[in-house]
C-alpha cells in the first residue's frame, strides 16, 4: 500500500523536474539571464523540492531515485552550456573593447601630428580721404549725406568768406595800378612835355650866352679901372651858373625825348606780374570756398553744421574711397611663412555669407608690435606680428570697408 501510494507522487515531481527543466531551457534559448538570476531560479526549485520531501517522508529514496534516473547527463546540461557561452561572448567583448582602445590611441597619435587649422581675422580697409579748406570761412550749404555714393569733382560742401572777398578787391586794384605806369613807361614822355623842357633848354640856353657876354666886357672894363674885382668875380659866376643851369635842360629835353629806359621798363612789367600773382592767388583761395570730391566713394562722416565756422586745414567731409579695397591680416611672427607660401587665400565674409578668394599684395616692411613676450632665460624669443595686405582676386559685389573676413590656415598654431 505503501508504494502504490508513493508512485503517483513520484510521478508528479518527475513531471515537476522536466518542466522546470523545459522553463530553464526555454529562459537560455529567449534571452540571456545574469547569473544572480539563474542561481535565484535554481534555489526556487531546490526549495520546492524539500518542501516536497518533508511532506512525504516516506517517499525520499524513491524520489531520489527517480531524480537519478530522469536528470540530464552533464553534457547535456543547459545551465552549463550558458555559462561557456557567456565566457565566451566576455572574452569577445573584451578583445573589441582593447582594439578599439588600441585604435583610439593610434588615431590620436595621428591627429596630433597633422597640421593644425589656424583662424585667423582680418579687416576690410580703404582709403579714407580727408576734404579741408585753405580758408577760414563759415558752411553756407551742405550737398551731400552720410553713406552717400558721390563721383570725383562732385560737390559737397559750399563756404562763405568775407575776408577772400576783401582780398580779391585789393588785388584787382593793385593790378590795374601796375599796368597803368607799364603803359605810361611804354608810351614815354607826352610831346607837350618834350616841347616843354626844349623851350626851357632855349632860354637858359640865350641866358647863358648873355651871362658870358657879360663877363666878357667885364673883363675889359676890369683891365681899364672901371669896374672893381668883386664885380668882375660876380659876372664869372654868373656865367659859369648859366652854362650849368643850360645843361641841364638840355639833358632833361633829352631824356624826354628818348623815352623810358630799359630798367624802368623792366621794372613796371615786373610789378604787373606781382599785381597777377596776388590776384590768382586770391582766386585760388576764393575756389576754395566751394569744396569738391577729390575721388569717387562713399561719404563717411560730414563735420560741422550749417552756419558753423570751419577752421584752416580742419576736415569738413571724410570719403572712403570704395574703388581699391583690401583686407588687413596681422599675422604672428611663427605663423608668418605658412600664409607667405600660400599667396592666395580663400577667406570667409560673414556679413555677406560667402566666400571669397584674396591675394597677397603686400606686406609690411617691419614688424608692428610684440604680441608675445619672452626672456632669453626661457629659452624662447620675442614675437612679432607683420600685417597682410590682401585684395581680392575678382569684385566682390557688396563688400564695404569694416567687414569681417575669416581664413583658416593649416600650419602649428
Amino acid at each position: 500500500m505503501v508504494q502504490e501510494t508513493a508512485k503517483p507522487e513520484s510521478t508528479d515531481q518527475d513531471h515537476n523536474a522536466t518542466a522546470a527543466e523545459t522553463t530553464a531551457q526555454q529562459a537560455a534559448a529567449s534571452t540571456t539571464t545574469s547569473a544572480v538570476e539563474q542561481q535565484d531560479h535554481r534555489n526556487s526549485m531546490g526549495n520546492h523540492t524539500g518542501h516536497s520531501a518533508d511532506q512525504h517522508p516516506s517517499m525520499d529514496h524513491q524520489n531520489t531515485t527517480a531524480q537519478d534516473t530522469h536528470s540530464p547527463s552533464p553534457n547535456n546540461n543547459p545551465q552549463k552550456h550558458n555559462a561557456e557561452s557567456n565566457a565566451a561572448k566576455k572574452k569577445v567583448i573584451v578583445v573589441i573593447v582593447l582594439l578599439l582602445f588600441l585604435a583610439l590611441i593610434g588615431f590620436g597619435l595621428w591627429k596630433s601630428y597633422q597640421p593644425k587649422s589656424i583662424e585667423l581675422q582680418g579687416r576690410v580697409e580703404s582709403e579714407t580721404v580727408y576734404v579741408s579748406t585753405k580758408v577760414p570761412s563759415r558752411i553756407e550749404e551742405i550737398f551731400v549725406t552720410e553713406g552717400q555714393k558721390i563721383k570725383r569733382n562732385q560737390p559737397l560742401v559750399r563756404l562763405h568768406s568775407p575776408e577772400i572777398e576783401a582780398r580779391k578787391q585789393q588785388a584787382q586794384a593793385s593790378l590795374a595800378t601796375a599796368l597803368a605806369l607799364q603803359s605810361k613807361t611804354d608810351r614815354g614822355s607826352e610831346a607837350e612835355n618834350i616841347d616843354s623842357l626844349y623851350a626851357n633848354w632855349q632860354g637858359l640856353k640865350a641866358q647863358e650866352k648873355l651871362a658870358q657876354t657879360t663877363y666878357t666886357r667885364g673883363i675889359a672894363l676890369y683891365k681899364e679901372g672901371v669896374i672893381a674885382r668883386q664885380r668882375l668875380d660876380q659876372m664869372q659866376a654868373s656865367a659859369i651858373s648859366s652854362r650849368e643851369m643850360t645843361e641841364a635842360a638840355y639833358q632833361q629835353y633829352l631824356r624826354a625825348k628818348r623815352g623810358s629806359t630799359s630798367e624802368q621798363k623792366t621794372t613796371a612789367d615786373a610789378q604787373v606780374e606781382i599785381a597777377k600773382a596776388a590776384l590768382h592767388e586770391v582766386n585760388a583761395l576764393e575756389a576754395e570756398v566751394l569744396l569738391l570730391s577729390p575721388v569717387n566713394g562713399t561719404v563717411s562722416k560730414t563735420y560741422g553744421k550749417v552756419s558753423e565756422l570751419v577752421a584752416i586745414g580742419v576736415p569738413v567731409v571724410s570719403v572712403l574711397e570704395d574703388e581699391e579695397l583690401w583686407v588687413s591680416l596681422n599675422v604672428r611672427e611663427d605663423q608668418y611663412v605658412n600664409i607667405y607660401q600660400a599667396q592666395t587665400l580663400q577667406g570667409f565674409i560673414p556679413a555677406l555669407n560667402r566666400h571669397a578668394n584674396f591675394k597677397i599684395s603686400n606686406i609690411d616692411a617691419e614688424g608692428e608690435f610684440a604680441t608675445i613676450k619672452t626672456t632669453r632665460q626661457t629659452g624662447g624669443y620675442d614675437i612679432r606680428s607683420f600685417k597682410f595686405h590682401l585684395i581680392p582676386k575678382q569684385p566682390i559685389p557688396g563688400l564695404k570697408a569694416g567687414m569681417s573676413v575669416i581664413f583658416n590656415i593649416k600650419g602649428n598654431q
